[in-house]
Protein backbone atom coordinates (compact mmCIF):
# COMPACT_ATOMS: atom_id res chain seq x y z
CA UNK A 1 0.00 0.00 0.00
CA UNK A 2 1.10 3.73 -0.93
CA UNK A 3 0.92 5.73 2.01
CA UNK A 4 1.28 9.98 1.59
CA UNK A 5 4.38 11.33 3.06
CA UNK A 6 4.63 14.63 4.99
CA UNK A 7 7.89 16.11 6.27
CA UNK A 8 8.23 19.50 8.13
CA UNK A 9 10.54 21.71 10.11
CA UNK A 10 11.85 24.91 10.49
CA UNK A 11 14.04 27.61 10.11
CA UNK A 12 15.21 28.29 13.55
CA UNK A 13 14.24 26.57 16.93
CA UNK A 14 10.80 26.55 17.51
CA UNK A 15 9.38 26.16 21.42
CA UNK A 16 10.80 22.97 22.92
CA UNK A 17 12.13 21.63 19.25
CA UNK A 18 15.16 22.07 18.40
CA UNK A 19 15.66 21.96 14.43
CA UNK A 20 19.38 23.81 14.07
CA UNK A 21 20.57 19.87 14.74
CA UNK A 22 18.25 18.99 11.96
CA UNK A 23 15.68 17.13 12.97
CA UNK A 24 12.34 17.35 11.24
CA UNK A 25 8.84 15.54 11.48
CA UNK A 26 7.64 12.85 9.09
CA UNK A 27 4.32 11.28 9.00
CA UNK A 28 2.81 8.64 6.51
CA UNK A 29 -1.05 8.69 6.20
CA UNK A 30 -3.36 6.30 4.36
CA UNK A 31 -5.21 8.81 2.73
CA UNK A 32 -6.76 10.11 -0.95
CA UNK A 33 -5.80 13.12 -1.79
CA UNK A 34 -8.34 15.05 -4.10
CA UNK A 35 -7.05 16.19 -7.41
CA UNK A 36 -5.74 19.62 -7.24
CA UNK A 37 -7.52 23.11 -7.92
CA UNK A 38 -6.05 25.73 -9.72
CA UNK A 39 -6.13 29.20 -8.96
CA UNK A 40 -4.63 32.21 -11.14
CA UNK A 41 -5.15 35.96 -9.91
CA UNK A 42 -4.25 38.40 -12.40
CA UNK A 43 -4.14 42.13 -11.65
CA UNK A 44 -3.91 44.99 -14.23
CA UNK A 45 -4.34 48.50 -15.11
CA UNK A 46 -4.25 50.71 -18.41
CA UNK A 47 -1.30 53.17 -19.48
CA UNK A 48 -1.69 55.86 -20.91
CA UNK A 49 -2.06 54.22 -24.62
CA UNK A 50 -4.77 52.20 -22.96
CA UNK A 51 -3.07 49.23 -23.37
CA UNK A 52 -3.28 46.46 -20.42
CA UNK A 53 -0.08 46.15 -18.06
CA UNK A 54 0.25 43.14 -16.20
CA UNK A 55 1.07 44.46 -12.25
CA UNK A 56 0.60 41.18 -10.75
CA UNK A 57 -0.08 37.27 -11.52
CA UNK A 58 -0.13 34.30 -9.66
CA UNK A 59 -0.86 30.08 -10.29
CA UNK A 60 -1.94 28.69 -7.41
CA UNK A 61 -2.20 24.90 -7.55
CA UNK A 62 -3.75 23.14 -4.67
CA UNK A 63 -4.63 19.32 -3.25
CA UNK A 64 -6.95 18.38 -0.68
CA UNK A 65 -7.24 15.91 1.81
CA UNK A 66 -9.52 14.55 4.47
CA UNK A 67 -9.17 12.13 7.29
CA UNK A 68 -10.06 11.50 11.30
CA UNK A 69 -7.75 12.40 14.08
CA UNK A 70 -7.69 12.27 17.74
CA UNK A 71 -5.48 15.21 19.64
CA UNK A 72 -2.04 14.13 18.99
CA UNK A 73 -2.53 14.30 15.24
CA UNK A 74 -5.00 17.55 15.85
CA UNK A 75 -1.89 19.11 17.56
CA UNK A 76 0.66 18.09 14.89
CA UNK A 77 -1.34 19.48 11.77
CA UNK A 78 -2.76 22.85 13.43
CA UNK A 79 1.03 23.21 14.26
CA UNK A 80 2.57 22.22 10.90
CA UNK A 81 0.77 25.32 9.39
CA UNK A 82 3.36 27.70 11.35
CA UNK A 83 6.34 25.77 10.12
CA UNK A 84 8.88 27.35 7.33
CA UNK A 85 9.32 24.11 5.51
CA UNK A 86 6.88 21.28 4.47
CA UNK A 87 7.39 18.69 2.11
CA UNK A 88 4.32 16.49 0.61
CA UNK A 89 5.18 13.04 -1.35
CA UNK A 90 2.25 12.07 -2.92
CA UNK A 91 1.24 8.13 -3.77
CA UNK A 92 2.44 8.72 -7.43
CA UNK A 93 5.70 9.36 -6.24
CA UNK A 94 5.57 13.34 -7.02
CA UNK A 95 7.38 15.66 -4.49
CA UNK A 96 5.22 18.45 -3.91
CA UNK A 97 7.45 21.57 -1.79
CA UNK A 98 4.37 23.33 -0.11
CA UNK A 99 4.76 27.21 -0.53
CA UNK A 100 5.64 28.85 2.48
CA UNK A 101 2.70 28.99 5.15
CA UNK A 102 0.56 27.55 2.47
CA UNK A 103 -1.05 24.63 4.11
CA UNK A 104 -4.18 25.01 6.13
CA UNK A 105 -5.89 22.35 8.51
CA UNK A 106 -9.39 23.37 9.31
CA UNK A 107 -10.57 20.79 12.84
CA UNK A 108 -14.12 19.46 13.15
CA UNK A 109 -14.34 17.77 16.74
CA UNK A 110 -17.06 15.13 17.06
CA UNK A 111 -19.53 15.88 19.30
CA UNK A 112 -19.24 12.74 21.43
CA UNK A 113 -15.96 10.66 21.67
CA UNK A 114 -12.42 11.78 20.98
CA UNK A 115 -12.37 11.76 17.38
CA UNK A 116 -12.14 15.20 15.12
CA UNK A 117 -12.39 15.75 11.35
CA UNK A 118 -8.83 17.15 10.13
CA UNK A 119 -9.12 18.90 6.30
CA UNK A 120 -5.95 19.87 4.88
CA UNK A 121 -5.19 21.85 2.10
CA UNK A 122 -1.67 22.91 0.74
CA UNK A 123 -0.41 24.69 -2.12
CA UNK A 124 2.02 23.87 -4.22
CA UNK A 125 5.37 26.66 -3.74
CA UNK A 126 4.92 27.48 -7.46
CA UNK A 127 4.44 30.82 -9.63
CA UNK A 128 4.02 34.59 -9.04
CA UNK A 129 5.29 37.05 -11.52
CA UNK A 130 4.89 40.68 -11.19
CA UNK A 131 6.03 44.16 -12.90
CA UNK A 132 10.22 44.84 -13.13
CA UNK A 133 9.89 47.12 -10.17
CA UNK A 134 8.33 44.19 -7.58
CA UNK A 135 10.04 41.75 -5.56
CA UNK A 136 7.95 39.11 -5.40
CA UNK A 137 10.88 37.24 -3.05
CA UNK A 138 10.53 34.19 -4.87
CA UNK A 139 13.04 31.71 -4.89
CA UNK A 140 15.83 31.14 -7.70
CA UNK A 141 16.86 27.76 -8.34
CA UNK A 142 20.28 26.90 -8.96
CA UNK A 143 21.53 30.46 -7.47
CA UNK A 144 23.87 27.71 -5.43
CA UNK A 145 25.98 24.79 -7.15
CA UNK A 146 25.58 21.84 -6.00
CA UNK A 147 28.79 21.36 -7.11
CA UNK A 148 30.58 20.44 -10.64
CA UNK A 149 30.71 16.71 -12.42
CA UNK A 150 33.12 15.58 -15.60
CA UNK A 151 30.98 14.40 -17.91
CA UNK A 152 27.74 11.96 -18.08
CA UNK A 153 28.04 8.18 -19.08
CA UNK A 154 26.22 4.90 -19.06
CA UNK A 155 26.54 3.52 -15.65
CA UNK A 156 28.15 0.32 -17.61
CA UNK A 157 31.45 2.87 -17.83
CA UNK A 158 31.99 3.26 -14.73
CA UNK A 159 35.17 0.74 -14.56
CA UNK A 160 36.83 3.17 -16.77
CA UNK A 161 36.09 6.30 -15.66
CA UNK A 162 38.67 8.81 -13.77
CA UNK A 163 38.34 8.03 -9.62
CA UNK A 164 39.67 11.62 -8.88
CA UNK A 165 36.13 13.02 -10.75
CA UNK A 166 32.62 13.49 -9.91
CA UNK A 167 30.43 12.16 -12.71
CA UNK A 168 26.41 12.00 -13.97
CA UNK A 169 25.91 8.32 -14.09
CA UNK A 170 22.54 7.67 -15.98
CA UNK A 171 20.61 4.04 -16.31
CA UNK A 172 17.84 5.11 -18.42
CA UNK A 173 18.11 8.26 -21.11
CA UNK A 174 14.85 9.18 -21.11
CA UNK A 175 15.56 12.13 -23.69
CA UNK A 176 19.21 11.44 -24.77
CA UNK A 177 21.29 15.05 -23.57
CA UNK A 178 17.97 16.88 -22.07
CA UNK A 179 16.31 14.30 -19.40
CA UNK A 180 18.13 10.58 -17.55
CA UNK A 181 17.47 8.53 -14.97
CA UNK A 182 20.71 9.17 -13.00
CA UNK A 183 22.58 10.12 -9.90
CA UNK A 184 26.42 11.93 -9.33
CA UNK A 185 28.74 9.05 -8.17
CA UNK A 186 32.24 9.63 -7.04
CA UNK A 187 35.26 6.78 -6.08
CA UNK A 188 35.53 6.22 -2.26
CA UNK A 189 39.17 4.50 -2.03
CA UNK A 190 38.57 3.17 1.43
CA UNK A 191 35.80 1.14 -0.23
CA UNK A 192 37.23 0.60 -3.57
CA UNK A 193 34.13 1.36 -5.76
CA UNK A 194 32.44 4.08 -7.07
CA UNK A 195 29.32 5.19 -5.00
CA UNK A 196 26.50 7.27 -5.46
CA UNK A 197 26.18 11.01 -4.00
CA UNK A 198 23.11 11.65 -2.13
CA UNK A 199 21.21 14.10 -3.74
CA UNK A 200 18.15 16.80 -2.82
CA UNK A 201 15.58 18.08 -4.48
CA UNK A 202 16.30 21.02 -6.86
CA UNK A 203 20.29 20.33 -6.63
CA UNK A 204 22.26 21.85 -9.13
CA UNK A 205 25.42 20.51 -10.53
CA UNK A 206 27.71 22.13 -13.37
CA UNK A 207 29.11 19.79 -16.19
CA UNK A 208 32.71 21.03 -17.31
CA UNK A 209 33.01 17.94 -19.75
CA UNK A 210 32.65 18.41 -22.89
CA UNK A 211 30.01 21.13 -22.03
CA UNK A 212 31.33 23.72 -19.38
CA UNK A 213 28.46 25.52 -20.15
CA UNK A 214 25.46 23.07 -19.14
CA UNK A 215 23.69 22.79 -15.69
CA UNK A 216 21.72 20.14 -14.86
CA UNK A 217 19.24 19.95 -12.12
CA UNK A 218 17.77 17.39 -10.53
CA UNK A 219 14.12 17.48 -9.58
CA UNK A 220 13.45 14.39 -6.97
CA UNK A 221 13.43 11.58 -9.70
CA UNK A 222 15.29 12.80 -13.30
CA UNK A 223 18.32 15.16 -13.91
CA UNK A 224 17.04 17.98 -16.40
CA UNK A 225 18.97 20.31 -18.73
CA UNK A 226 18.42 23.74 -17.59
CA UNK A 227 17.02 26.26 -18.15
CA UNK A 228 14.78 23.35 -19.87
CA UNK A 229 14.81 22.04 -23.65
CA UNK A 230 11.89 21.59 -26.16
CA UNK A 231 10.50 17.81 -26.16
CA UNK A 232 8.45 18.65 -29.44
CA UNK A 233 6.81 20.47 -32.36
CA UNK A 234 3.82 19.06 -33.99
CA UNK A 235 2.01 20.76 -36.37
CA UNK A 236 -2.04 20.24 -35.89
CA UNK A 237 -3.31 21.54 -39.14
CA UNK A 238 -2.80 24.80 -40.54
CA UNK A 239 -0.55 27.16 -39.21
CA UNK A 240 -1.02 25.55 -35.90
CA UNK A 241 1.82 23.45 -33.67
CA UNK A 242 1.91 22.06 -30.57
CA UNK A 243 5.21 22.68 -28.43
CA UNK A 244 5.81 20.62 -25.42
CA UNK A 245 8.51 21.52 -23.36
CA UNK A 246 10.06 21.34 -19.92
CA UNK A 247 11.41 24.11 -18.07
CA UNK A 248 12.56 24.84 -14.35
CA UNK A 249 9.95 24.74 -11.84
CA UNK A 250 8.07 27.59 -10.94
CA UNK A 251 9.03 29.42 -13.71
CA UNK A 252 7.30 31.12 -16.85
CA UNK A 253 8.48 30.26 -20.37
CA UNK A 254 7.84 32.85 -22.75
CA UNK A 255 7.56 31.38 -26.71
CA UNK A 256 8.77 32.51 -29.45
CA UNK A 257 9.20 31.57 -32.98
CA UNK A 258 10.73 33.59 -36.20
CA UNK A 259 8.69 33.19 -39.30
CA UNK A 260 11.21 35.86 -40.93
CA UNK A 261 10.29 38.89 -39.79
CA UNK A 262 12.24 38.59 -36.19
CA UNK A 263 11.38 36.96 -33.39
CA UNK A 264 7.46 37.22 -32.21
CA UNK A 265 6.13 37.13 -28.39
CA UNK A 266 3.63 33.99 -28.12
CA UNK A 267 3.05 34.89 -24.75
CA UNK A 268 4.10 33.05 -21.09
CA UNK A 269 3.07 29.57 -20.13
CA UNK A 270 3.52 28.18 -16.80
CA UNK A 271 5.54 24.76 -16.23
CA UNK A 272 2.67 22.92 -16.15
CA UNK A 273 1.08 24.46 -19.13
CA UNK A 274 4.53 23.93 -21.24
CA UNK A 275 4.81 19.72 -19.93
CA UNK A 276 1.08 19.54 -21.29
CA UNK A 277 1.19 20.70 -24.75
CA UNK A 278 0.60 24.48 -25.58
CA UNK A 279 -0.73 24.88 -29.13
CA UNK A 280 0.71 27.95 -31.01
CA UNK A 281 -0.09 29.54 -34.25
CA UNK A 282 2.59 30.77 -36.67
CA UNK A 283 2.73 32.72 -39.70
CA UNK A 284 5.40 31.25 -42.44
CA UNK A 285 6.71 28.69 -44.49
CA UNK A 286 10.03 26.32 -44.10
CA UNK A 287 12.19 25.61 -41.00
CA UNK A 288 10.92 27.94 -38.67
CA UNK A 289 12.88 28.51 -35.58
CA UNK A 290 10.80 28.28 -32.14
CA UNK A 291 12.92 29.26 -28.21
CA UNK A 292 11.36 29.39 -25.08
CA UNK A 293 12.50 32.06 -22.74
CA UNK A 294 12.35 31.09 -18.89
CA UNK A 295 12.64 33.12 -15.90
CA UNK A 296 10.73 33.81 -12.63
CA UNK A 297 10.31 36.92 -10.39
CA UNK A 298 13.37 36.35 -8.81
CA UNK A 299 15.92 35.51 -11.80
CA UNK A 300 16.25 35.25 -15.54
CA UNK A 301 17.01 31.51 -16.44
CA UNK A 302 17.88 32.45 -20.13
CA UNK A 303 16.41 30.70 -23.12
CA UNK A 304 15.94 27.18 -24.41
CA UNK A 305 18.12 26.10 -27.27
CA UNK A 306 15.96 26.24 -30.19
CA UNK A 307 14.11 23.79 -31.98
CA UNK A 308 12.69 23.92 -35.55
CA UNK A 309 9.23 23.25 -37.20
CA UNK A 310 8.96 22.80 -40.76
CA UNK A 311 5.82 24.26 -42.19
CA UNK A 312 4.36 24.58 -45.28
Amino acid sequence: MNYLKIEWYNDTDLGDILYKDGYKNRIFLDVEVEKPEYNTTIESDLNGDNVEVTKFRKWEKVYRFEMWGQEDLVDAFTLMQIHDNIEVTLQSGDVIQVAKHGLRAEIAWEEIGCLAKISVSFAENYTVAGNCDENMNQECLCATSGGDFDGIYLYSALPGLNPLKKYLIYTVADIAGKKYTASIYEFRSALNDWVEVPQLQYTCWENTYPAPDETWIFDGQFWHLTPGYIISLVKTGGFHVTVTAWIMPGAFGTIFYDGGIGWVDLGDYTADDLIAGVDIETVGAGSLPVKIHVLNHSCDYGEVVHEHVIMP
